[in-house]
């Protein structure tokens, strides 16, 4: 599988979500479900890999149809959160490439995260899901 922007770009794209740029005040990023779109405000992003993970974790929203208000109650936030990277873990850091890259040797969470073209804080997030959400032994 490729990671790099063009194709999670062309992957939101295939999806009918479009990608506007929009300055907020405290966020990074907003997905808003019916009008299918996400905001981005990459004067608060910090390279690439940094709006790579963005972009898959709010994928991730459209994907298993977690969304949420600005009202919502802070559990419901954190559910639709959890499932956002869920969707966006499973579908960015397949399990299969994931243990490929083990078992060359790639097996510090920035290596992982440079392979997958995402934050080292979302690698830990995407081990620690496969580890100690599915159980499974990496």
């Amino acid at each position: 599988m490729k990671h790099d922007l063009n194709e999670v770009y062309k992957d939101l794209e295939q999806a009918d979500i479009a990608v506007v740029p929009y300055q907020f005040h405290h966020l990074k990023s907003v997905s808003l479900a019916e009008e299918k779109v996400v905001g981005i405000d990459r004067s608060k992003i910090d390279g690439c890999a940094e709006e790579y993970t963005i972009l898959i974790h709010e994928k991730g929203h459209f994907d298993s149809g977690a969304f949420y208000t600005a009202s919502s109650p802070y559990p419901i936030k954190e559910q639709a959160e959890c499932r956002a990277d869920r969707a966006a873990i499973l579908q960015y850091i397949p399990l299969e490439e994931l243990r490929e890259c083990l078992r060359h040797g790639i097996v510090e969470p920035w290596d992982l995260a440079e392979h997958f073209g995402v934050t080292e804080e979302f690698m830990r997030k995407s081990i620690g899901y496969y580890r100690d959400v599915m159980g499974i032994v990496l």
